[in-house]
């Protein structure tokens, strides 16, 4: 079973590369890079833009997380990762369909989580020259699939818990109806904003969301097409 499951996470040994630079060697690595313009000659706000989305990292447990697994291989890490990225997907909604979302802490931890991968997103095109290359620009797409689902279901908690569209919902499937459907840019008007909070987290939310299909989703698509061209050839 420990072979199995072994070969269905991680492959074949001789893939799972050590890790020679840990995570936080790495990040204070970029940031030098940046403060230096090893790599780039930008100054103003886009250079205070890259060291913000570099350093804001050690708030959050992304980079923790590649620490603490970097020590089981480059790919061991990246399976820890994975699990990070599908716990924050579904944490979300187990708040929601348990009505621990009524909680302030709940919402919370959701907001907190939420901004990490609205910060991480944002990396991907601003300071994506730092990251390591992909494993697969595919999996990439993947786990943005899972930010995508992410970011619906946390911004419903936010809704459900600070009780932004009144009495209108009456379970918790309402408030995941709403978000969806305004990540969609939809909008069927059966449920609304209740209050001039709920209404700018609306446009916060659209304007995310809009930004991340657009942006994020249509840059990793052409990578995957310039792959493709490039086995071709």
């Amino acid at each position: 079973m420990k072979e199995f499951l072994y070969k269905l996470f991680l492959g074949k040994k001789e893939y799972n590369r050590p890790v020679r630079v840990s995570a936080y060697e790495n990040l204070f690595k970029n940031l030098r890079q940046i403060w230096n313009n090893e790599k780039h000659n930008d100054v103003g706000f886009e250079k205070i833009l890259r060291l913000f989305l570099v350093s804001v990292q050690v708030l959050f447990p992304g980079i923790h997380v590649r620490n603490v697994f970097g020590r089981f291989g480059t790919i061991g890490r990246n399976v820890a990762v994975e699990f990070y990225v599908a716990f924050k997907t579904i944490l979300p909604f187990i708040f929601l369909s348990t009505g621990l979302y009524r909680h302030q802490w709940a919402v919370f931890i959701s907001a907190y989580l939420l901004l990490e991968t609205m910060f991480y997103v944002t990396s991907l095109i601003f300071v994506s020259d730092m990251f390591v290359k992909p494993r697969s620009y595919r999996r990439n797409i993947l786990m943005l699939s899972f930010n995508y689902l992410e970011i619906s279901l946390s911004f419903a908690v936010i809704y459900g818990g600070l009780h932004l569209l009144g009495d209108q919902p009456q379970s918790f499937v309402d408030y995941i109806y709403f978000s969806i459907v305004t990540s969609t840019t939809i909008g069927y008007g059966d449920f609304h904003p209740h209050s001039d909070l709920a209404k700018v987290m609306v446009c916060v939310q659209g304007v995310l969301v809009v930004s991340f299909i657009v942006l994020f989703l249509n840059f990793f698509s052409s990578k995957v097409e310039t792959l493709h061209h490039e086995d071709e050839g």
